[in-house]
């Protein structure tokens, strides 16, 4: 079986791969710094306003608790969401991309 040499140089000079990457840069850095800075907000509050997670919002369910709940709520929508984009965005791009090449 033969296998299909490619010349990477000139598909990392080509367009759609260009754009392909910039794109799934900025998607992922934005991501990356908003997950981020809410991930980093639980020690943050917890540190310098403790008070804030005393607050009881739901019988003895405080404000502490949801906030952690709702990291994992975050999480999972962030996963779900890059993959919507992967597959909607990223795959069709990554289509076009193939089709030139071959």
């Amino acid at each position: 079986m033969e296998t299909k040499r490619y010349n990477w140089s000139e598909i990392a000079k080509n367009p759609k791969y260009l754009e392909l990457k910039r794109r799934k840069r900025v998607f992922l850095f934005g991501w990356w710094i908003a997950a981020s800075i809410y991930y980093f907000s639980l020690p943050l509050l917890s540190g310098y306003f403790p008070a804030l997670f005393k607050i009881k919002l739901i019988g003895v369910i405080n404000f502490g608790y949801l906030f952690i709940l709702s990291q994992f709520l975050v999480a999972i929508f962030v996963a779900i969401y890059y993959t919507k984009v992967a597959n909607n965005d990223f795959d069709r791009m990554t289509d076009e991309l193939l089709q030139e090449i071959q």
